[in-house]
């Protein structure tokens, strides 16, 4: 590694993550990347669970939105 800046306080938590990290036995950083990738799992489904229902949320408000269009008198009635 180099010893510039980091180019924010993310890179620099990052860093310091990994110094601290570095420290540790290797059993325990094994542990560590285990739970880390469950916690990812876990993440990516709450996201997929996000992603399904914004897309059943907008259904439902183009629905709605469809069904007041639908209810509104037209000129020609």
């Amino acid at each position: 590694m180099t010893d510039s800046k980091p180019i924010s306080t993310f890179d620099e938590i990052c860093h310091l993550t990994i110094e601290t990290m570095r420290k540790m036995d290797m059993q325990t950083l094994w542990q560590l990347k285990k739970q880390a990738a469950k916690e990812l799992d876990r993440a990516k489904l709450t996201k997929g669970c996000i992603d399904l229902a914004l897309s059943l949320k907008q259904e439902d408000e183009d629905r709605a939105a469809q069904a007041e269009d639908d209810n509104q008198p037209s000129l020609l009635d």
